[in-house]
């Protein structure tokens, strides 16, 4: 399930006004390095309320997380609907949604010391939405150092 455009399900997290930043590599994009991804990857401010908020956002997108159980008669993972339970044991979440797949992290993925209110201050936005500055999209791209990250960080410009 590609999620080429990342829109229809970020509309239905803003409807449901969940606090959040793209991150990944939509927000690669953003900043002028197009390039191919198979999911959306969020921050979301974590709060009381907004936990409420995203779950009412992800039920609606029937999102699952993939246990590590194989169903019966299939060779795929057994998936389970995403609960409060869940949502509040997790600080990221990989998750299968009708609209394409979702990772939603509550710390800035290879920063987890620093506060997401940073990434929020800092977000630039565009039309609905919010996205990680470019110094902020380095860091982590930086910090994750992975071979994809580091195609990413020749290709992003450095003008902050």
């Amino acid at each position: 399930m590609e999620n080429g455009d990342p829109f229809p399900l970020l509309d239905v997290l803003s409807r449901h006004d969940v606090p959040f930043v793209i991150i990944g590599g939509h927000a690669v994009t953003f900043h002028g390095y197009v390039r191919a991804t198979e999911d959306t990857d969020i921050v979301f401010r974590r709060t009381p309320e907004a936990e409420g908020e995203l779950l009412s956002a992800l039920t609606e997108l029937k999102a699952c997380w993939i246990g590590e159980e194989i169903d019966p008669g299939t060779s795929l993972e057994r998936t389970h609907p995403v609960s409060m339970a869940y949502l509040r044991a997790n600080r990221m979440m990989m998750l299968v949604t009708e609209l394409g797949f979702l990772d939603i992290f509550d710390y800035i993925p290879g920063l987890p010391e620093e506060p997401v209110e940073q990434l929020f201050e800092t977000a630039v936005r565009h039309g609905p939405y919010r996205y990680a500055s470019l110094q902020w999209l380095r860091a982590m791209k930086a910090a994750a150092n992975r071979p994809k990250d580091q195609i990413d960080l020749d290709h992003l410009r450095w003008d902050l």
